[in-house]
């Protein structure tokens, strides 16, 4: 294993963190903060540079990176970051325990929109915008954002980029690495600063339009007032974030092909295709099931478009109170946090295509039981899924399944009821944010549900195999 190369990349990256502070710092001078703000944040970034300088001043000799050091530099780097990440919160007091902050930079950086934070006015302009930041920057990645920035000539860190990117499958835009990080990158926040543009023409106050443009582009959730979406009384905005989340939870390789006019590439593609179906009939079910809450169709379509735009995609901005809604659309909500968005999207869940893939195995079982000598084929876009991919995606549905069920139990510990528990660990598990059956937050769970959630939340981002490695002691051995 090559240790140098890991504390190396590591402190490397925690100097770019260092780095971002500066822009929540300078919102804090713009807002006129008192010095414990400013002070909180300077010396989060101390000892961010401290510790990263100390880590870069041994240079490694060897600067391969293999799939071990891929896979620890990714669970590693997105554990540290979020560590260094809460401190400003616990030395301004607005955060004041660790386990508490912890949780939520962990929920904006894997772009979960989860909360502790029964009121968010608590927090500072500052930190409003730092705790929506990294959405913006856990949408794409860190671990992307960072290759599209350092120096990577030998195109070594294909299996950190590997280890991080969502989806079964991991393809790069154009042959260099670095140049497929960067492309992502720029078409990530072209859009970024396209949303910020309209939700201001649309009637958002500056600060408001950057602060949900951030969870739009994350696909995140964090917003700036306790009653979210709803706050604004907006149906046009209510529509532009639900078409907004939507847009990006679909894989930014297909607007790379836009770019490139391979609109055969784009409207062809078989994952768009159902991820839209999903999101069409999930509206209509939910639609005539919850008609007799709401005044009118006009104002039942608005909610349900929204809530299923925003479960599925795994945002969860909120608008209004869900747990009223009969159990039938619960459920449904419940089958979206486990799908999720797309493949190479800024979204969590299982993806479509995995999913998409694995209904097709079934109904390959089912028909080789008719016809024993009949050869079947698997093809998604047009291309064979191989059996070792097929294999792959049921060892991670398996291992998905597992997961879930060890969380629901040691959760189950704090004596919620059976749908907080499931959907607080379905939310967390799949970066959605809200939970089903309370209007509580998620201070509602002890010390210990809070920790294991945050780290839930770490894993499903990373899609569970990087952190189960991080604890196994065969991966620190040194072969």
């Amino acid at each position: 294993m090559n240790r140098s190369m890991i504390r190396f990349l590591l402190s490397k990256l925690l100097i770019i963190e260092a780095g971002l502070l500066l822009i929540p710092l300078i919102v804090a001078f713009i807002y006129h903060e008192p010095n414990q703000n400013l002070l909180s944040i300077c010396t989060t970034i101390g000892i961010l540079l401290a510790v990263g300088f100390l880590g870069i001043s041994f240079k490694p000799k060897n600067h391969h990176i293999y799939a071990k050091e891929g896979v620890l530099i990714v669970a590693l780097c997105w554990i540290l970051w979020s560590f260094f990440g809460a401190l400003p919160f616990v030395f301004s007091g607005q955060i004041p325990h660790l386990i508490d902050a912890f949780f939520e930079i962990s929920s904006g950086f894997t772009t979960t929109g989860a909360s502790i934070l029964p009121d968010v006015s608590v927090l500072s302009h500052s930190l409003l915008f730092w705790r929506s930041f990294t959405h913006l920057i856990g949408g794409m990645g860190v671990l992307v954002f960072a290759l599209a920035i350092m120096e990577n000539n030998k195109n070594s860190h294909l299996e950190v980029m590997r280890a991080e990117v969502p989806g079964p499958v991991f393809g790069k835009v154009v042959s260099k690495l670095k140049d497929t990080a960067q492309i992502l990158y720029l078409l990530y926040l072209a859009l970024f600063a396209i949303f910020v543009v309209i939700y201001y023409l649309a009637g958002m106050p500056l600060f408001d339009s950057f602060i949900i443009a951030m969870g739009t582009a994350g696909t995140g959730g964090f917003s700036v007032y306790n009653d979210g979406i709803a706050h604004y009384h907006s149906s046009l905005i209510t529509y532009l974030v639900s078409f907004g989340v939507l847009i990006f939870g679909v894989n930014f390789n297909l607007y790379y092909f836009l770019l490139l006019r391979k609109f055969k590439a784009l409207f062809g593609d078989e994952e768009l295709r159902t991820y839209l179906i999903i999101v069409a009939s999930a509206t209509i079910f939910i639609c005539l099931n919850v008609f007799h809450i709401y005044q009118n169709l006009s104002q039942t379509l608005e909610i349900s478009f929204f809530q299923v735009s925003n479960i599925i995609t795994t945002t969860g901005f909120g608008l209004g109170d869900i747990s009223a809604w009969p159990l039938f659309s619960q459920f449904i909500l419940l089958i979206l946090m486990c799908i999720g968005g797309s493949a190479g999207s800024t979204a969590g869940g299982l993806k479509v295509v995995r999913c998409l893939i694995l209904v097709r195995i079934a109904k390959n079982q089912v028909l080789s039981t008719l016809s024993p000598k009949w050869v079947l084929t698997l093809h998604v876009n047009h291309s064979v899924i191989d059996k070792d991919t097929q294999h792959k995606i049921l060892k991670y549905l398996v291992l998905y399944t597992m997961s879930i069920i060890f969380l629901i139990f040691i959760v189950s510990l704090d004596n919620n009821s059976l749908m907080t528990v499931v959907s607080a660990v379905l939310s967390c598990f799949n970066n959605i944010g809200p939970m089903l059956g309370t209007t509580d937050s998620f201070a509602i769970f002890g010390p210990i549900s809070k920790l294991l959630l945050s780290l839930a939340m770490i894993a499903g981002r990373l899609e569970i195999y990087p952190m189960i490695l991080l604890f196994m002691p065969q991966t620190w051995s040194k072969r």
